[in-house]
């Protein structure tokens, strides 16, 4: 059956595979779990992307904070004041001996004022700036998106290789095992030499050495996907090594950087933060422009005054004024035009930014394309080379048993045939995540690709 795979065809036969869980802390499920799986906890709890979020979220707020300045200012006072004072006088009021004159005056206010931009070309810059921001942070966040779906894939496979090369260890120590017990019931009988005892015990010994190594590097890609999904998995589905592995569609690489250059998202981002950085140098500029802003005050006040013993004395008043205010700038101590050639100088940086993502981008899909090829014929290679170890295996076999080989040849036939099985287990993943890969350097990973891979894995 032929199915799509990451712009490969390919056809696959799968088979579950087991992981055992080491005493997790929490259990996800005790069934075999599936790739859509693994990537729905990620998207729910990888904290990379729930970082790209809230940051996306967060600008997005940038264009609001632009657009008021553009939107009119109003703004309201209250206040209420006490003033009391004495003169003194040669006279009194009354024309008797000179006295003191008390006033105490409360008087309350209101006040409210509207100002209104007419017209600042840096406020309607900084508008677009933010625009701009905000395009570049959503490119950015489907680019965390897209990531993140090659590091849940790349995990789960981490997982399911290393499950495979310990188990294909495993199996060389049980037949190194056999070997070795048969050489000391040998060499204790005096049909077989030290040397040859020797020779088996070493390889017995490296063999389970390497054991501990495998162990823990399942350990440590069990670590990993639990840091992506915060899950510890008891199984994951998995495939066995029938595959037919086809060259990638469109098998030319210079097809891929082309559509990586149009369609990688991260480079998409880059440009409009060039973009950005070339209108801050216009914002500043507009240092140099005059600005014309309209303003409008109301006030009310009540006065109450009260001198001495005399009835107080009530004063109401109220109106407002209005007016445009132009403001020239005329100079700013070479301010204006030091960020100008400052923001020139960002933006300058920020375009050779934009041929560094782009030359990264064209390495990065010309990598995954030769490493995709690589592994296909590594794989194909590596099968044959299964094929071949597991022949000369048991033509050494039955050759020390006829006497015409001796043990070390069939340690070494032994190791050859489980190293076969190694390289082909690595082979295969590699295929699948440089494919992966492949897509996403080229900015077209969707969800539809994980699923494809799911579906056969299920299927199998």
């Amino acid at each position: 059956m032929k199915k799509t795979l990451i712009a490969v065809s390919v056809s696959l036969s799968l088979f579950t595979t087991t992981a055992i869980a080491e005493k997790p802390t929490s259990i996800k499920n005790a069934q075999a779990t599936d790739l859509m799986q693994v990537y729905r906890d990620s998207l729910l709890n990888d904290t990379q992307y729930k970082v790209s979020e809230a940051n996306l979220k967060a600008t997005e707020q940038g264009v609001r904070i632009s657009r008021s300045s553009l939107l009119p200012q109003i703004s309201g006072s209250a206040t209420r004041s006490r003033n009391d004072g004495d003169r003194f006088t040669d006279v009194s009021l009354d024309g008797s001996a000179p006295g003191v004159i008390n006033d105490v005056t409360d008087t309350t206010s209101y006040r409210i004022q509207l100002s209104q931009s007419v017209f600042d070309w840096a406020n309607w810059i900084a508008l677009d700036q933010a625009s701009l921001r905000v395009r570049a942070s959503e490119l950015n966040h489907a680019a965390s998106l897209q990531d993140l779906m090659s590091r849940s894939v790349q995990a789960y496979f981490n997982v399911l290789s290393a499950e495979e090369n310990l188990a294909t260890t495993q199996a060389e120590l049980e037949a190194l095992k056999k070997q070795l017990d048969l050489t000391r019931e040998q060499y204790e009988s005096g049909l077989a030499n030290a040397t040859d005892f020797l020779n088996a015990q070493a390889n017995y010994d490296q063999s389970l050495a390497n054991e501990v190594a495998l162990q823990n590097s399942l350990t440590i890609a069990k670590e990993s996907l639990r840091q992506l999904t915060s899950n510890y998995y008891v199984s994951l589905e998995g495939l066995n090594d029938q595959v037919n592995l086809s060259e990638p569609t469109p098998n030319n690489i210079d097809d891929w950087t082309r559509v990586a250059s149009q369609e990688n998202l991260g480079l998409k981002a880059q440009q409009m933060n060039v973009k950005v950085a070339q209108k801050e140098i216009k914002r500043n500029r507009s240092g140099h422009y005059p600005s014309l802003n309209f303003n409008v005050n109301y006030t009310d006040s009540d006065s109450d005054t009260s001198r001495n013993a005399s009835p107080s004395i009530n004063t109401l008043s109220d109106g407002y004024n209005a007016g445009l205010t132009l403001s020239v700038p005329i100079f700013s101590g070479f301010r204006t035009s030091a960020q100008t050639e400052q923001a020139r100088q960002n933006y300058l940086s920020s375009s050779h930014q934009h041929e560094q993502t782009a030359r990264k981008v064209q390495a990065d899909v010309r990598n995954a394309f030769t490493n995709l090829q690589a592994a296909i014929a590594s794989f194909n290679a590596y099968k044959r080379s299964l094929d071949s170890n597991q022949s000369s295996l048991e033509a050494t076999q039955e050759g020390y048993q006829a006497g015409t080989r001796n043990i070390i040849d069939v340690l070494n036939a032994t190791r050859s045939y489980y190293n076969a099985r190694r390289n082909l287990t690595r082979a295969k993943y590699d295929y699948l995540n440089n494919g992966i890969k492949l897509k996403l350097a080229a900015g077209t990973l969707t969800e539809q690709d994980l699923e494809e891979i799911n579906q056969l894995l299920l299927k199998y």
